[in-house]
């Protein structure tokens, strides 16, 4: 699902989020929460991306999220397009396949302007 939300007219350029929802089988949480912080560590370094977080669900603890906040649209289809080519960038996150209870979520977002 690809969610686009226009700034507002006479605002600062948009930002764009990238979300991801990893829900991993309950008796893989050690081996999958590895893999998904070196995954979020090398979206970190992605060109454009401002900053990733890897969050941890409280309830069920095997639902994991990882957000990064890109500069702009083009950085991010960058980053996807290297994610799909490059197998030593896309390595891990095709390894939490096989440790995860359904294929991964994964949403955009524009980041509205004044918020």
């Amino acid at each position: 699902m690809f969610a686009t939300v226009l700034a507002q007219e006479g605002a600062c350029e948009p930002m764009y989020l990238r979300f991801s929802r990893f829900r991993l089988k309950p008796d893989r949480e050690a081996e999958g929460s590895a893999l998904l912080r070196r995954h979020a560590d090398a979206v970190a370094r992605a060109d454009g991306c401002e900053r990733a977080w890897l969050a941890q669900g409280q309830h069920p603890s095997s639902e994991f999220v990882i957000v990064a906040l890109f500069r702009d649209e083009q950085s991010l289809r960058a980053f996807e397009g290297r994610l799909r080519s490059d197998p030593a960038l896309g390595s891990d996150q095709f390894a939490l396949l096989g440790l995860t209870v359904r294929p991964p979520e994964l949403t955009e977002y524009a980041v509205l302007s004044g918020t």
